[in-house]
């Protein structure tokens, strides 16, 4: 680890540490394949939905069917469920 630092300190120009960086604004949609977009939907109802995978569950039944679910609808049917 020693020498690995001492070669970015000398030499930063070839022994540097590359991060790369993605401006979310600036992906284009249309360009993304359907399973790029699914997985980026689930993850935001997964956030908007506070982790909670039988409300996720349930909302992606709902937009399979042709509904459009609000999170309250989500949350609210989930609570109703008996025994859980």
């Amino acid at each position: 680890m020693l020498l690995i630092r001492l070669l970015e300190a000398n030499d930063p120009s070839r022994f540097k540490r590359h991060v790369e960086n993605t401006n979310l604004l600036d992906i284009d949609p249309d360009k993304l394949s359907p399973e790029m977009l699914d997985k980026i939907a689930d993850h935001l109802l997964s956030r908007a939905l506070g982790g909670n995978q039988r409300a996720v569950a349930e909302a992606q039944r709902l937009i399979e069917v042709g509904e459009t679910p609000t999170i309250e609808d989500c949350m609210r049917l989930v609570e109703k469920e008996p025994g859980k």
